[in-house]
């Protein structure tokens, strides 16, 4: 057994052992406290060295186990086989003690049976189990780790117990009619504790039963005096009843306040938690995560920006709670915090003093007498709105969690408080969807507005666009909805953009909460100039960014320190991953762009072009290249800084064309047609401009309008990109990539002496400067030249060279291109399963690309080839699944290659029977609605064709 009950021991069979000296007996002691939970390496070194730790701990920290598992487990270390006391978890160590094995959990198990017999009215047996428990104690908890931060919390368990056990052996004697033991024992306990009211209460009942009533009451006024003088604290309703009974002489009026600890009397009931005056909506997820919180983590902080319903989410939680002397909830808003401009603790704020009023403590005095009060209660203390206060608040919970085992805490705040154990839940938005919560939310209210108007279903489709444009935020959907009885959905939704002008009419009780730009300003205030300026600076941004972007961006010495502490204050979202992305709310971002001085505004907005350049060229570059998938995804989430910079660069040709040309190949390869060419068109109105930048946006508006199969505008383009051409002698850069789009064109138009002549060019400007992207391409563009002069053997020989080049470089989209058009060469040869392998290798390179439109031109290839080859259903199951995402994104494969795919649908519509092809149909829409989507569908056939 080890013995935490006074100074730390150990004994095994009965015999003590030798535990070393003072660090090793810190080693077992912070083990014990962890209750056969793991303790990292890291924390034990921590907590037994703090910063006085040498290099060598760790090997120290091996020797003090070791020598630990030979003193407790002398049988295991003999024989070499595994630890099983001190045992290796992970990154740490647990002492794994058989039942009973620890004074500490037997003497709380002993307690709480006791505890449990008294209640069901069996005296002998709590008092029998109580005096074994007692016996257990020899010495203060840990008393060698007094001044050790990791004990204190457990100390105070510990001790709070056993004042609890020695107030309950009383209760017991006194029950048993033993009323001169229960005398003696409530005596002693008040003369060390007078500042716990059970114990006064046993005292005075244990005399008056006694038969000294004049005594009895002397104690209970001898108890409101201290109470007070120390406290400044009323007497608890227990001790005012009992002082009434014992007045009266009341025999039974003193039996009905008797304290025993298995149910709480009813006069011992408090609540105090606000009822909300409307209905809560979308939170019922958080609702039971943070009481799953709760049951598990004495500590609990809810956090969130303002306006994302805290407050409501903690007062749902609070009242539904059954706690015995609560809950209780203290706002703390009114508390004076931190100036704006001040950094550090928040010294004038008394989180103490608001809690004690809200108890109806009479008068302050601190924290210490606060914790006495609280030391014998249960009960959920809600703190809302702690984020001006968080230091003061810090050091109020995380005393009351050491001296109050009864007592949780539930904190509402816009930052985290920090205290040991703390458990974060982060309020996230409701979800927008057509049937939402947050769409829900906002009729309710707007009804509400209304006197009861019913909604449209024009209405509830606007509802949800307005409500995804408000970030999901509650209190902007409720101050949107209170002006429905002035403008109509749709009209809220066109004045988005002026968002916190419309955004007002919220409660005149709460004036933080009036507004939008109220609640934002609440945060906005309690920010140093320096976070104030990165937060204006970095609502620049939209959709997300990362650190790399930070620094390209702001670009001013140690701004990137102050990103934490907004992140900590909810007022930037970190969305996770590697590396870690970070998003500001729009609402947020308005306000940011309101407050911002307009030249932060120029500095910040033409940074946010150049690192937007900067990109396009890093892309031009990578979507050529073995990271092609993961630049597509990083594409995807830069895509709105990609278009706010274009916006902001419009009056800018050559910038915007410089961004339009370094991307094209992205919206080509997500079939993104009309982005693309939204921002490539201005390409032919180019001139006087660097050839570096007019050929690469000419090159990839040609692409692009042949990818929507529109034939004019791609005869026109290309009719540019060979006036362009002739410039472009003499700069490597522009010339490779305008002779390889002109080779890749007039290739594909059958003009095959030009387009071998302009491919050879290519290839040697490419070779000569490292640039194998180029070369694979402009070998792709021989092989297609030679496949439409009708040469097979050369086409074969090229593109098979062309697939060779790609792969070893990793451009798997040429790759998949080079491999796409030899199978068509194989088709037109008739040699159906060569093209089918050829297809297969293909599809595999888009997926590592992460290439949407490749997939699905090989999948609409792979579906006539299979056709052919007499897989009727699995060719309509391919052409569904086509079909099915070319509505989605609007990106038609036969269009793009009329020549030789439009040939290919239109034999697969003409011949596949029409159930056939309507119950593909069907099946992939099917599909379409699950988890995996048509993919699973999609691999089913691949295996079968591999």
């Amino acid at each position: 057994m080890v013995r935490v009950l006074g100074a730390l021991t150990a004994e095994v069979d009965g015999a003590p052992v030798s535990l070393g000296g003072p660090r090793p007996r810190a080693v077992l002691a912070r083990l014990a406290v962890a209750d056969g939970r793991m303790v990292t390496d890291d924390a034990l070194i921590e907590d037994v060295w703090g910063d006085d730790a040498p290099r060598t701990a760790l090997l120290t920290l091996q020797g003090y186990i070791s020598s630990l598992r030979k003193a407790l487990d002398p049988a295991t270390a003999r024989t070499g086989l595994g630890a099983r006391i001190v045992v290796r978890d992970g990154p740490g160590y647990a002492l794994r003690l058989p039942p009973g094995g620890l004074d500490a959990a037997v003497f709380t198990t002993l307690a709480a049976e006791a505890r449990t017999a008294l209640g069901r009215g069996e005296p002998e047996t709590a008092a029998r189990l109580l005096d074994d428990a007692l016996a257990l104690w020899r010495g203060p908890a840990y008393v060698e780790c007094l001044d050790r931060e990791f004990a204190a919390p457990e100390i105070a368990r510990l001790t709070a117990l056993r004042h609890g056990a020695i107030e309950d052996r009383a209760a017991a004697a006194l029950v048993l009619g033993d009323h001169t033991r229960a005398v003696a024992m409530a005596e002693a306990h008040t003369r060390e504790h007078p500042l716990r009211e059970r114990g006064w209460a046993l005292l005075a009942a244990a005399l008056y039963r006694s038969g000294r009533q004049g005594d009895a009451s002397t104690t209970l006024r001898t108890a409101r005096r201290t109470l007070a003088d120390e406290l400044g604290a009323d007497p608890g309703p227990d001790l005012v009843a009992l002082q009434d009974a014992v007045l009266r002489q009341d025999d039974a009026g003193v039996a009905a306040v008797l304290p025993t600890p298995a149910t709480t009397p009813s006069t011992r009931r408090h609540r105090r938690v606000p009822v909300p005056l409307t209905p809560t909506v979308g939170r019922e997820d958080d609702v039971r995560t943070v009481t799953d919180a709760l049951r598990d983590h004495r500590s609990v902080t809810v956090t969130g920006p303002g306006g994302m319903g805290k407050t409501r989410l903690a007062l749902e939680v609070a009242g539904r709670r059954d706690d015995p002397d609560g809950p209780w909830f203290v706002e703390l808003a009114g508390l004076p915090g931190r100036s704006a401009d001040e950094a550090g603790p928040d010294v004038g704020a008394d989180p103490a003093g608001a809690v004690a009023t809200a108890l109806g403590v009479t008068s302050g005095r601190g924290v210490d007498a606060l914790v006495a009060v609280l030391a014998d209660r249960r009960a959920l203390l809600v703190l809302d709105n702690c984020e001006h206060v968080v230091d003061s608040v810090a050091v109020l919970v995380t005393e009351i969690l050491r001296s109050c085992p009864g007592m949780t805490v539930l904190a509402t705040s816009r930052v985290s408080l920090g205290t040991p154990g703390e458990f974060v839940h982060e309020t996230p938005p409701l979800a927008t969807t057509g049937d939402g919560p947050a769409v829900e939310l906002f009729l309710a209210r707007a009804s509400d507005a209304t006197g009861g108007a019913a909604a449209t279903e024009g209405d509830r489709l606007a509802a949800a666009r307005l409500c995804d444009g408000l970030d999901g935020m509650p209190l902007a959907i409720e101050l949107a909805a209170a002006q429905a009885r002035t403008l109509s959905v749709q009209q809220l939704l066109d004045h988005l953009d002026d968002r916190l002008a419309v955004l007002r009419g919220g409660s005149r009780a709460t004036p933080r909460h009036a507004t939008m730009a109220a609640a934002i300003e609440w945060s906005y205030r309690s920010l140093t100039d320096g976070e104030k300026l990165l937060f204006t600076e970095l609502g620049i941004f939209e959709g997300g960014f990362d650190l790399d972007a930070v620094t390209a961006v702001v670009d001013r010495p140690g701004a990137v320190l102050d990103l934490a502490p907004l992140v900590e204050k909810s007022l930037i979202k970190a969305l996770g991953g590697h590396p870690r992305r970070y998003r500001m709310l729009e609402t947020l971002r308005s306000y940011a762009a309101s407050v911002r001085d307009d030249d932060v505004t120029a500095r910040v907005r033409r940074r946010h072009v150049q690192w937007v350049t900067d990109l396009a060229d890093a892309a031009y570059v990578e979507l050529r290249g073995p990271r092609a998938a993961q630049w597509m995804d990083r594409l995807d989430r830069e895509m709105p800084n990609v278009r706010a910079a274009l916006e902001h660069c419009a009056d800018d040709l050559e910038t915007h064309l410089h961004i339009a040309g370094g991307l094209y190949w992205f919206w080509y390869r997500r079939g993104h047609v009309a982005e693309g060419l939204r921002y490539l068109e201005p390409a032919m109105k180019a001139r006087d401009l660097p050839a570096a930048v007019t050929a690469r946006a000419v090159a990839g508006l040609t692409i692009t309008r042949y990818l929507a199969g529109d034939i004019a505008g791609l005869m026109e383009s290309f009719g540019r990109l060979a006036e362009i051409e002739p410039t472009t002698v003499g700069d490597p850069v522009p010339r490779t990539d305008a002779l390889v789009a002109l080779a890749y064109f007039e290739a594909g138009a059958g003009l095959v002496e030009p387009a071998l002549a302009h491919a050879a060019e290519a290839v040697a400007l490419a070779e000569n400067f490292g640039v194998p992207s180029s070369a694979a391409e402009a070998t792709m563009s021989a092989g297609t030249a030679w496949f439409r002069a009708g040469d097979p053997v050369r086409a074969h020989e090229f593109l098979r060279r062309a697939v060779d080049v790609a792969a070893a470089s990793g451009y798997r989209w040429c790759e998949a291109s080079s491999l796409w058009l030899d199978a068509k060469v194989s088709l037109a040869e008739h040699d159906d399963d060569r093209a089918v392998a050829s297809l297969l290798r293909m599809l595999d390179a888009c997926e590592e690309a992460a290439d949407t439109t490749s997939t699905m031109v090989g999948l609409m290839t792979l579906a006539y080839a299979l056709f052919r080859r007499g897989h009727v259903e699995d060719a309509a199951a391919l052409r569904a699944v086509v079909d099915l995402r070319s509505e989605s994104i609007g990106y038609w494969p036969a269009a793009m290659d009329p020549v030789d795919l439009g040939p290919y649908v239109a034999e697969l519509t003409e011949s596949i029977p029409a159930d056939t092809a309507a119950a593909a149909v069907a099946t992939a829409r099917a599909a379409a609605e699950g988890r995996d989507g048509t993919s699973d569908l999609v691999e089913d056939i691949l295996q079968r064709c591999r």
